[in-house]
């Protein structure tokens, strides 16, 4: 095939069409198609291309360099992240989250793993990933259903109650916790012990916060909440005086204003820039009129999708290969079982 000559890097997600039996072709559309919708986010990772064979579908991502924000996590202190750090990060989460929510998805697997810097030295910006959780939610029926990983899963999930964005809420404020002070903060010794200390909201904002500022762990008390509508939005969390203090630049706002020439651009602004003035319609595009040259794609990356939670049986077919194009109609609700 033939690539625009970029030096760019990509990785690749491969996906396994059929796994212990089920046939899980579906679950990977509706990824795919949630990757279309927000194609245009700065802050949700970008789908390039899609490929298809016989057994396997692989997704062409955009190929985040600094890895996951796991890593900063779990630092020594000197190594990990500062408030500052935090802010700016939890600035651009909190935009892609909020896009996602007007669109009714919800992301239902937020979590340090799946958060992706551009670069780690300096910080970039981040990328979410992985939306092979995700669901729609909407007024006209509830979405009941045990799924996530167990250190951030919100108490409604373990209740068996309905799923609203508010579910990814709760996450969002035990991301915080954990990007402000590397431990998790309801983690017990085994995941039923991490399930009590959830469903009986055992934590604690003492330990392990020296040098946290009070509006940070008041942003987390707004989240961590166990009535999904006592929890703050994405958009209030936008609003907070801890994301609102300090010299924080409003991406949005930023890129629609003249950049002087001795001003320097934040890593936040430039990416909404990206977004804003170049944005990629193909990874192959002509460098001049009339003229195109071609390199060979760098995949950087790849990794596979574990368990799936369809049943419907594997229709056969000879290997293919081709680009997918989807609109928002082919979201769709995919029945989940299980908790990672």
């Amino acid at each position: 095939m033939s690539w625009a000559e970029t030096e760019k890097e990509f990785a690749a997600k491969i996906m396994r069409k059929r796994r212990k039996g089920q046939d899980c072709r579906m679950e990977i559309l509706h990824e795919i198609a949630v990757l279309e919708l927000a194609k245009d986010n700065p802050w949700v990772i970008k789908l390039h291309e899609v490929y298809e064979t016989a057994t396997e579908m692989i997704l062409v991502l955009e190929y985040a360099a600094g890895g996951e924000i796991f890593n900063q996590c779990i630092a020594e202190r000197e190594e990990a992240f500062k408030e500052k750090d935090v802010q700016r990060l939890m600035r651009q989460i909190l935009r892609g989250i909020s896009f996602l929510h007007r669109h009714n998805v919800v992301h239902l697997d937020l979590k340090p793993q799946n958060i992706l810097l551009t670069s780690d030295r300096p910080l970039g910006n981040i990328k979410i990933v992985d939306f092979g959780l995700s669901r729609i939610v909407n007024n006209n029926e509830e979405l009941r259903e045990i799924m996530g990983t167990p250190e951030y899963v919100a108490p409604e999930i373990l209740s068996y109650e309905p799923i609203s964005t508010a579910t990814d809420m709760w996450s969002i404020g035990v991301l915080a916790y954990v990007m402000l002070t590397g431990t998790s903060p309801f983690l017990g010794d085994d995941k039923q012990h991490t399930f009590l200390n959830i469903s009986q909201l055992n934590i604690s904002f003492t330990e392990d916060f020296e040098g946290v500022s009070e509006p940070a762990v008041d942003f987390m008390k707004n989240l961590l909440v166990r009535e999904p509508e006592g929890r703050a939005t994405a958009e209030d969390c936008l609003q907070h005086p801890w994301l609102a203090e300090g010299d924080l630049p409003d991406p949005y706002s930023s890129a629609m204003c003249t950049v002087q020439d001795d001003k320097q651009i934040l890593p936040e602004e430039e990416e909404e820039q990206k977004a804003e003035n170049s944005p990629e319609a193909s990874p192959a595009q002509p460098d001049t009129e009339g003229q195109t040259v071609t390199e060979e794609l760098i995949l950087m990356a790849s990794y596979t999708l574990g368990q799936c939670r369809q049943t419907e049986l594997e229709k056969q077919s000879e290997a293919i290969t081709k680009r997918f194009k989807f609109e928002e109609p082919m979201l769709q609700e995919i029945p989940g079982d299980f908790i990672y």
